[in-house]
């Protein structure tokens, strides 16, 4: 809600109850409501796995490399590879009527390499609200399981792989 509202905005109204919150600007209306009842343990989500590499990164050179690889993506087709190894993170994303795009970046990371179709979006939603310079760690164990991309601060995000005949 305070990246909502802006000081161009002029007047925000906001209206609240017990259990709800209803903000107002000439831009947004944004409504959020106390949900009662027992919570989800949402810490399952998150992989516990003791063979992950971890692979330290910068969301800046990431994000951007991410978006020169989506460029040739479309609706149907999604689906970026992200291959780690020899020191590189290739992406690539091939569409039958725009073409394919190949990005490469170094990272810290010269083992076995490792490729896992991910749809570029996800990744972009995890670094579109970081600052450029925010150190990542990109933990990937194996082209099946999810990824997790968690930052120092306790933001973590975790991705599963799109299936690679798609």
């Amino acid at each position: 809600m305070e990246r909502a509202a802006t000081d161009n905005d002029g007047v925000v109204q906001i209206a609240a109850r017990s259990n709800d919150l209803l903000l107002r600007t000439s831009r947004c209306v944004i409504y959020s409501r106390l949900v009662e009842g027992r919570y989800p343990n949402w810490r399952q989500v998150f992989p516990k796995r003791d063979q992950a590499i971890q692979i330290d990164m910068i969301v800046g050179p990431l994000f951007a490399s991410l978006r020169q690889a989506a460029i040739v993506t479309d609706h149907d087709s999604r689906g970026i590879d992200f291959t780690f190894g020899d020191g590189t993170l290739k992406l690539e994303a091939t569409t039958a009527e725009i073409g394919n795009s190949q990005v490469e970046m170094p990272i810290a990371y010269d083992g076995k390499p490792i490729t896992m179709k991910m749809d570029h979006r996800f990744v972009a939603d995890f670094c579109k609200v970081l600052d450029n310079e925010t150190p990542l760690i990109f933990e990937i164990e194996n082209e099946n399981s999810p990824a997790l991309l968690s930052t120092d601060d306790g933001y973590a995000y975790v991705i599963m792989p799109m299936a690679k005949d798609r």
